[in-house]
């Protein structure tokens, strides 16, 4: 018979309170993992932080309680790719076999001052309404990124001010927004300046 080889147990509750030596390795029977110590630490590092594949549950919730970095890929392969619906904190990418894959975004709020940095970096559908007239800019630009800026008006007419070096598609930057009316504004990003920020306006009549 080979040797086997086992470790000091005990549940999670029972962890808590014990302070194993440095270097000492415990199971956890209630989490199923293994529990590393350093002398010092009551209930030690437990290693449970790890993605557990669990094939006989496609269905169950797996965390992974740590960063997670994809490197691979490059220009003509996906660096990751998702089967089914997933979903990403602030958004969900759903494959719709109508409309194809799109990106559900939940709407930042962003609270009126008369300058205004639309963050190409956050979220990408944000809502502004109006007290006053107001001044865009646009920070974290980079090949790729857009954003969605629904404006609305106050009961009063506003003046609108952008990048000089926003290029608009269509028509011109608008110069304002008539009183109690709801515009769209367009932004998709080609590099890091404002140069290559493209633009669209559209405002209801």
């Amino acid at each position: 018979m080979p040797k086997q080889v086992r470790l000091r147990r005990g549940t999670t509750a029972q962890h808590t309170t014990f302070t194993g030596a440095d270097g000492e390795v415990t199971f956890d029977t209630t989490k199923k993992v293994l529990v590393v110590h350093d002398g010092v630490t009551a209930g030690g590092k437990p290693i449970d932080g790890f993605v557990k594949l669990d094939l006989g549950a496609p269905l169950a919730g797996q965390e992974i309680k740590s960063c997670l970095y994809v490197t691979g890929g490059d220009s003509d392969t996906d660096s990751f790719g998702v089967t089914n619906p997933a979903h990403f904190q602030s958004q969900v990418v759903v494959d719709d076999l109508l409309l194809g894959r799109r990106i559900q975004l939940q709407q930042e709020g962003i609270i009126y001052a008369p300058t205004i940095a639309l963050n190409f970096g956050s979220f990408g559908f944000k809502v502004i309404d109006l007290t006053g007239n107001i001044s865009f800019t646009g920070v974290n630009m980079l090949n790729g990124r857009n954003l969605m800026v629904r404006i609305k008006s106050d009961a009063s007419l506003r003046t609108l001010a952008f990048p000089a070096g926003w290029r608009w598609i269509g028509a011109a930057a608008p110069a304002s927004i008539a009183a109690n009316k709801v515009a769209m504004l367009w932004l998709w990003c080609f590099g890091p300046g404002d140069g290559d920020v493209m633009a669209r306006y559209l405002v209801e009549p």
